[in-house]
């Protein structure tokens, strides 16, 4: 039976083929979002916010087993409002972004109905369109082989997805995803030149170009599939690691963030207690930063404690001891471990589209690896969810997480109703209180002598009276497009929010896919501080928790292993 045959109400497919394009779409729209703020040189504004709202809005869409078929016209709607709406503000005439959402338009209105979400997601991917049709400038500065690259990528990827020629459903969907990470490839090297400019062909560009002609061919070889795979992951995240490290060697630390983390490894060396002796301006100038870039309360003060849990730290003392003078390289390799680990446990036709995710994600290069956010609690979270059916090691991966950053302390209350939904009550206990454990032997060296100053620094983040910061609802509010509320209010809707989905998902687990590892993020939208490094990990979560996704599904039937 050919793909145009078969029955849409009953094809197993449609869902997955959704929810995969929902992630794919969000992932592009954030990344345009971030994109236009850095090529129009403003800060965050309500646009961003706007980007970021639809980037939740789609995955919460994804984390639904079946989700409505008008969610691809949704989808396509996103892309259209960010594209458009950056087009407005960067080009001199609106004609050419207007013909690409036309284009976009078109080629999914004549691509079989169950694959139009993987159109939709491979325009909202190709962010070099707000080079092709925004501000000439900026592409006279591209590598014209690179802007040919785009080109390439985003022409196989449209023509393989929309071939009318009856084709078998895996290889259309190895071509599609094969050319779907090319786009990905080319659009994060694109994005670099946002913010690291290059004399010539760097190695990334030149990465990007060999992807951009050598991934599509590769979808044709006739190679064994491990080794096909071993090719296309290997180029895809090597180019990508060119990339990244374009950021890393191109800049100097512009994150509070980063010289908080480092500077605290650095006191561990000496011998000193980060949480009693740290100090946020000095750390600033021990690496030669802008007193400016320290977070600052409403009372016009600057955060002087150290804001994380250990595990942000600990990890980085060997390298720092080492002699490492950055160690946003150590981020990127975390980086490059979670799109391995994740794309190799979902099965072969979703590998490439998840890894694209995270490749194509200007959330993840932007926050993780330029601005040296730590990454490693989504690593923990990810292989303590893979490793859920043996409680010890899951849980203890998951007291990681927890006492790695303050994000996986959302993600526990979904992460436990789950364990209990699969698995029962006991074992549910049994996970907390280990996970508890675990991230309190980690933390209870630090407390001794130093309790409340700890204490604090930990929960400032949370409860601090800080600046506002970052893509959320509160956006609006800074600038009059609807009321700013206190403070507090914002908390309450995130707190509430939080309650809400957990008893959502409590009574509708079995019409839930990805919800687990999606849901956590979507209060802190409301919150009062919404920084965009919160949502970095949510898309690829998204395809990891989709049990109808993976390799070798979970045994729903079975019992957890002591191990």
């Amino acid at each position: 039976m050919s793909e145009r045959g078969i029955d849409r109400r009953t094809d197993p497919r449609r869902g997955v083929v959704l929810r995969i394009g929902l992630a794919l779409t969000a992932t592009g729209v954030v990344s345009a979002a971030i994109d236009r703020r850095a090529l129009a040189g403003v800060t965050a504004d309500v646009r961003l916010a706007v980007g970021f709202g639809l980037f939740l809005g789609l995955l919460l869409f994804a984390s639904f087993r079946r989700p409505p078929g008008w969610m691809t016209w949704v989808a396509l709607l996103s892309v259209a409002l960010v594209y458009l709406a950056a087009a407005a503000e960067l080009a001199s005439s609106m004609l050419g972004m207007t013909s690409y959402i036309l284009l976009a338009l078109g080629a999914t209105i004549v691509t079989a109905p169950h694959l139009r979400p993987l159109m939709v997601g491979t325009f909202a991917l190709w962010t070099p369109a707000l080079w092709v049709f925004g501000p000439t400038a900026a592409l006279d500065q591209l590598p014209a082989l690179l802007r040919v690259a785009a080109v390439v990528a985003l022409a196989f990827t449209v023509i393989a997805i929309a071939d009318p020629r009856k084709t078998h459903p895996s290889d259309r969907l190895r071509h599609a995803g094969y050319g779907i990470l090319a786009v990905a490839v080319v659009s994060a090297s694109i994005g670099r030149s946002n913010v690291v400019a290059s004399i010539g062909y760097a190695p990334g560009e030149v990465g990007a170009i060999v992807c951009s002609f050598l991934l599509p061919i590769l979808s044709f070889v006739p190679l064994p599939r491990a080794r096909r795979e071993l090719l296309v992951t290997g180029l895809a995240l090597l180019t990508f690691s060119f990339t990244g490290l374009a950021y890393i060697l191109g800049t100097a630390y512009q994150a509070d963030v980063v010289a908080a983390e480092h500077r605290a490894a650095e006191l561990v060396i000496a011998g000193q207690n980060p949480y009693a002796t740290f100090d946020l301006p000095e750390a600033l100038d021990r690496f030669h930063m802008d007193p400016e870039l320290a977070t600052h309360t409403l009372d016009g003060g600057v955060v002087h404690t150290y804001n994380y849990p250990p595990m942000s730290f600990l990890p980085l003392v060997p390298y720092v001891l080492f002699g490492f003078a950055d160690i946003r390289w150590v981020f990127l390799v975390e980086v490059l471990l979670i799109a391995v680990i994740a794309a190799s446990q979902l099965r072969p036709s979703w590998r490439a589209p998840a890894i694209a995710t995270v490749i194509g994600s200007e959330i993840v290069t932007r926050q993780w690896i330029l601005a040296g956010v730590d990454p490693a609690w989504a690593l923990y979270t990810l292989l303590a969810w893979l490793a859920r059916d043996r409680r010890i090691i899951s849980s203890v991966l998951l007291g990681l997480a927890i006492a790695d950053r303050q994000p996986a302390w959302f993600v526990a209350p979904f992460f436990l109703l789950a364990i209990l939904e699969r698995y029962g009550r006991r074992e549910a206990m049994r996970t907390a209180a280990i996970a508890g454990a675990t991230a309190l032997a980690i933390l209870a060296p630090f407390l001794i002598g130093n309790f409340y100053r700890t204490m604090g620094g930990l929960l400032t983040p949370i409860f601090a009276p800080l600046v506002s910061a970052g893509v959320g609802l509160v956006r609006y509010g800074f600038e009059d497009y609807g009321p700013l509320f206190p403070r507090d209010v914002y908390t309450v809707l995130s707190i509430g929010a939080v309650f809400g989905l957990l008893i959502l998902l409590w009574r509708r687990p079995r019409s839930l896919a990805g919800a687990p590892l999606v849901w956590p993020f979507l209060p802190l939208y409301l919150a009062w501080r919404s920084g965009q490094n919160y949502f970095a990990a949510a898309p690829l979560f998204a395809l990891v928790a989709d049990d109808e996704l993976a390799d070798a599904p979970l045994d729903t039937e079975a019992t957890p292993k002591a191990t």
